[in-house]
């Protein structure tokens, strides 16, 4: 079965873009709880129109309500998830596993889908996910082929990233933005510091790493790959880019399309889609892209395509030797200076103003000051094609199609015509009954005439069966109207909703039974006595707990919904995430570090007034904050291959960091190889331990990660004050 084309809807030109492009679904975001709180998402009165806009074309309509929610959150976001329910949305996005579980429990037909949040990049974790009544899986992006085909197996409807912005960390993972900016990814405000300059250092000496933006990946790009995924099963192919343009959405959208109808996409195709957007291309995790394959460290901004280079330059008047077209309203930029512009004004040799000039010329155009010879010309915008896209959406009209059943027995009787589609059907009759005919008779041919005026309608004809009788005859005004009234009462019936069902919150959870503090540390000597319960992600020692990592599940501590009986890592926030996580089968929860004092101390009353118990919960007291986890790892990429095989630099040396900002990071690999990235400050909470235990939690979490025994020590010390 061919796989869905999703696109990304951050405004009303992007929905126009995106219907008329083919595609079959589009995902956007509403006012409140979406990963992408910057972009221009529709208010709730908008949001109604949207999906029933879309339904009647046959397009299905995905909602993002994709950040972490806090417990005074929760009962606004069921609210709106109940209305854009009735609405008749297709399915929720959805990051929060509290959130997930209260959806299930309440309005079971509500179809929910895991995020790409959830970094979700195996069976057993979608195993886990099934438990929460979860029906589809937008997977990581970090998934090789072998893992997303593993996935699809499970039987469960999964979703892949085809085109757009890759996050270099595991998404629903990232804290760096979040703490050194005060904006957190999880809650929509990511200030993108994987998009910044950044200098590496070993052993406090500066390493050369070939270009500032080590952190920052190419756009993935598997529209050549589309066919392959539809082989392996994969229901939606997703693009990235809820803020970018209409053109952008458009390309995005009809290239997809041309591959999944095997058509070749041609030069000028793919300058199209590159000149919308692009960091330059990588095909990704799934074909193990890595190191330079997968990074941009020269630039971190959109690329455009080449068009040429400077070769004369007087002030403000920049003369270009032309390898591509350029058109007046053209947006460029010179690479080496990283100045753009609008091409507001362009001159031929003779100094004459002009609006076009073809390649293999040079052009006069007046730019920003501070330009040189020799920098290389990027098309960042192109008007023309812009132009052309515009036109095409404006004399779209994306229509469903239906099929009719037109019949009149007799003189005297009305004309009845019956409409219908794969799932709904209608009848309507005409007011008066024909008369006999006294010159040409009402047949087939002046029907269909009347019938296929559907231009400006929701919907058009695709197959109109005939019962006439002789002789009969209706006024053309009255054929319109049978026509108008049909397809009206149609629509109605379209978008006709079920009737909502929502059921009182009645889950009881198990209390737990887990009774001990957690260690977490990276080396031996971190481990300074033997009555404490230390856990590791780096260790392998008989004396010390395996923790699995992200993409692991066979640790007694687990760093996604592994085997084990504690959850770490998934951002939990609010009272009915422990419950998913007790409904699910785990013993206990760390809870999320973007919750404050006053958020803890909410959940936890929530949870005991609703449970009846404290909740089961881990609250870490003293760590230095975990920013990222990558596959990606910036040291093997600049002092060897970016493979990650064989290395274990990040254990022998230690490594930073640092950014324009003077703000450091240090990073340590675990034994998966993925790189994690660590802030340099203490958060320390242990004075706030007995505050911590007024609010019913018991147990606590620390992480040591780069601290000598002395440091550790210290911090034992001051815990057991």
């Amino acid at each position: 079965m061919r796989p869905e084309i999703l696109a990304p809807v951050g405004s009303m030109e992007a929905l126009n873009a995106a219907l008329a492009a083919g595609c079959d679904a589009v995902y956007f975001g509403l006012p409140s709880f979406g990963a992408r709180a910057f972009a221009n998402n529709f208010d709730l009165e908008t949001t109604k129109e949207v999906i029933e806009r879309c339904h009647l074309c046959g397009v299905k309509v995905y909602i993002t309500m994709n950040t972490i929610l806090y417990e005074d959150e929760m009962e606004d976001a069921y609210n709106m998830a109940k209305m854009v329910h009735l609405f008749g949305v297709d399915a929720l996005i959805i990051q929060d596993l509290g959130f997930i579980h209260l959806l299930h429990h309440r309005l079971p037909n509500l179809v929910l889908h895991a995020s790409t949040q959830l970094s979700v990049s195996n069976p057993y974790q979608i195993e886990q996910l099934k438990k929460l009544g979860v029906q589809r899986v937008v997977l990581a992006r970090e998934c090789t082929k072998e893992e997303i085909q593993a996935c699809v197996d499970t039987g469960i409807e999964v979703e892949v990233f085809v085109h757009g912005a890759l996050c270099i960390c595991y998404s629903g993972q990232c804290y760096f933005s979040s703490v050194h900016y005060g904006r957190s990814g999880n809650r929509g405000m990511c200030a993108q510091p994987c998009r910044m300059k950044y200098s590496l250092y070993e052993d406090g000496n500066k390493v050369d790493t070939h270009g500032d933006y080590v952190l920052s990946p190419k756009d993935l790009s598997l529209i050549d790959e589309v066919n392959t995924l539809a082989d392996m099963g994969v229901c939606s192919l997703k693009i990235e880019g809820r803020m970018k343009s209409a053109p952008y959405v458009y390309e995005s959208v009809s290239q997809v399309k041309k591959v999944l109808e095997n058509m070749e996409r041609s030069h000028l195709d793919e300058q199209n889609l590159r000149v919308t957007f692009n960091r330059e291309y990588t095909v990704g995790h799934m074909y193990g892209a890595c190191g330079k394959e997968l990074m941009n460290s020269k630039t971190c901004n959109h690329q455009g395509i080449e068009i040429g280079r400077v070769v004369k330059v007087n002030k403000n008047k920049i003369c270009i030797q032309l390898s591509q077209d350029l058109h007046q309203n053209d947006g460029i930029r010179f690479e080496r200076e990283n100045l753009g512009c609008h091409v507001n004004f362009m001159y031929d040799k003779k100094q004459k103003l002009i609006s076009f000039m073809p390649k293999n010329n040079t052009v006069l155009i007046e730019g920003p000051v501070g330009v040189h010879v020799g920098s290389i010309v990027r098309k960042t915008m192109d008007s023309e094609l812009n132009k052309t896209i515009e036109e095409k959406i404006r004399t779209s009209n994306r229509q469903s199609i239906v099929n009719a059943v037109v019949s009149c027995s007799a003189v005297g009787k009305p004309m009845v015509m019956e409409v219908y589609n794969d799932s709904t059907k209608i009848s309507v009759s005409t007011e008066i009954d024909s008369v006999h005919a006294l010159k040409r008779a009402t047949d087939e041919e002046t029907l269909n005439k009347q019938f296929s005026k559907t231009k400006d309608s929701w919907a058009s004809f695709d197959r109109i069966e005939y019962h006439l009788g002789k002789d009969i005859y209706f006024p053309i005004s009255v054929m319109n109207q049978l026509r108008r009234d049909a397809l009206e009462k149609m629509k109605k019936a379209c978008l006709k909703q079920e009737m909502l069902v929502e059921n009182e919150y009645h889950y009881v959870p198990q209390k737990s039974k887990t009774s001990f503090d957690l260690f977490e540390i990276n080396s031996m000597n971190q481990k300074v006595d033997d009555s404490s319960c230390y856990v590791s992600e780096v260790l392998n020692n008989e004396n010390v707990i395996n923790k699995s990592n992200i993409t692991g599940v066979d640790g007694f501590v687990n760093a996604h919904l592994g085997k084990g009986k504690i959850v770490d890592s998934l951002n939990i926030s609010n009272s009915y995430g422990v419950a998913a996580i007790l409904e699910m089968g785990y013993e206990s929860c760390v809870l999320s570090d973007e919750c404050d004092k006053y958020q803890v101390e909410a959940l936890m009353k929530a949870f005991l007034n609703r449970y009846h118990f404290d909740a089961p919960v881990y609250k870490t007291l003293y760590q230095k904050r975990r920013l990222m986890t990558m596959k990606h790892c910036p040291v093997n990429t600049a002092l060897k291959d970016g493979k990650r095989v064989g290395c274990g630099l990040c254990h022998s040396h230690r490594y930073e960091l640092e950014g324009l900002d003077g703000k450091r990071v240090f990073l340590l690999g675990d034994k998966d190889c993925h790189m994690r990235l660590y802030d340099v400050n203490i958060m320390d909470e242990i004075e706030n331990r007995k505050e911590y235990e007024s609010y019913g939690i018991k147990h606590f979490r620390f992480v040591f990660t780069d601290e000598n025994q002395e440091e550790v020590k210290t911090a034992f010390k001051a815990y057991n004050r």
